[in-house]
């Protein structure tokens, strides 16, 4: 074949691919048999989730090749001999729909490829390392501020509705709170978390994850994001169902107000939480660049960070489609509690 021949085999290999995925298109895509609500609504969501994944590995691929520099670059330039060799090692002087190519073969096997900077690990024991890290951090900040978010609503909506001068003042307070958590930079507040509890005060360890205590301070300034979501979003829809009518009769019955808003009202107001909470939990349990500098955590933020800047290709996308992973699942575990929260919503 003609060196010139090479776009036209890209050209070629791309149709290919593209036919692939249509023909999948076909065996996945909802026939037309009946299936029940919820098996329909996950095969929708896995079928557009692989078409997903299949663009943002392919468009994430090529902007690093467009990127200036590459992976072997440093102040101090290598010899030609040396630079050609780290680049036949790797495949980086194939044509770039053979890389491509060859990347994405790798990726349906499950194999991420190997580190261009940590030569001697592959990317899939980097990112499984940093992802359990990350994510044991960022699920239990998730689970703590959304807790306190929703619970502290609740007391505020109920001081609200006492119509007394002090739950007017705890509902102020608890907003003030809000706002301030929402509007505060991550590092910013982790950087005061350190100076309180570990240099003043010399309650808990400054960084690290030796033992549990060296969680503590991370968690709660990852916390922070969610607590003041799930707080004002709540907050504001309780305000919003308290004047429904549905609500008003169960207070014409006599009941509990506090019940009535545990029971009754609180369903409801989740639904607004539910649409953040997907991306807000990916982007905790897959890694806070800011909160693991600070607090020296080796998750996956820090490492995508200094992926990026050593042009670090294959662990730039392995991180990449580890967070798309993430983002799709929570999508689609989104939709389906919509349906728990909301019965209604499960038809549309």
């Amino acid at each position: 074949m003609r060196r010139d021949a090479g776009p036209w085999v890209f050209v070629t290999q791309c149709l290919h691919t593209t036919q692939a995925f249509l023909l999948l298109g076909l065996v996945l895509a909802p026939s037309p048999v009946y299936l029940p609500p919820m098996t329909s609504l996950i095969t929708r969501h896995l079928l557009n989730g692989l078409i997903t994944l299949f663009l943002i590995v392919s468009l994430t691929f090529f902007l690093l090749r467009i990127m200036p520099g590459g992976p072997f670059d440093q102040e101090r330039q290598l010899p030609p001999a040396i630079m050609a060799n780290m680049n036949a090692r790797f495949g980086l002087d194939k044509p770039l729909h053979e890389q491509y190519f060859s990347y994405l073969a790798h990726v349906v096997r499950g194999d991420l490829g190997p580190s261009y900077k940590y030569m001697t690990r592959s990317v899939n024991d980097i990112v499984a390392q940093g992802a359990l890290v990350s994510f044991e951090l960022g699920a239990a900040a998730v689970l703590m501020g959304t807790l306190a978010g929703i619970a502290m609503a609740l007391l505020a909506a109920w001081a609200t509705g006492a119509g007394t001068r002090g739950g007017l003042l705890l509902d102020g307070l608890f907003s003030l709170l809000g706002v301030s958590a929402l509007s505060m930079p991550s590092f910013i507040f982790g950087a005061f978390m350190v100076l309180l509890f570990a240099t003043w005060l010399n309650w808990l360890p400054a960084a690290r994850l030796e033992t549990p205590a060296h969680a503590i301070l991370p968690v709660l300034t990852l916390s922070m994001v969610p607590f003041a979501y799930s707080f004002l979003l709540v907050r504001n829809a309780l305000n919003t169902i308290s004047h429904a009518t549905f609500i008003q009769i169960k207070h014409a019955y006599g009941l509990n107000p506090w019940r009535v808003l545990a029971k009754h009202a609180l369903k409801n107001a989740l639904i607004p939480l539910l649409s953040i909470m997907a991306p807000l939990t990916a982007a905790l349990v897959t890694g806070s660049f800011a909160v693991e500098l600070i607090f020296a955590v080796p998750g996956l933020g820090k490492h995508f960070i200094y992926a990026v800047s050593n042009r670090d290709y294959t662990l730039v996308i392995g991180i990449t489609l580890v967070y798309s992973v993430v983002l799709i699942l929570l999508n689609m575990a989104t939709e389906l509690l919509y349906g728990v929260v909301n019965p209604k919503l499960r038809s549309t």
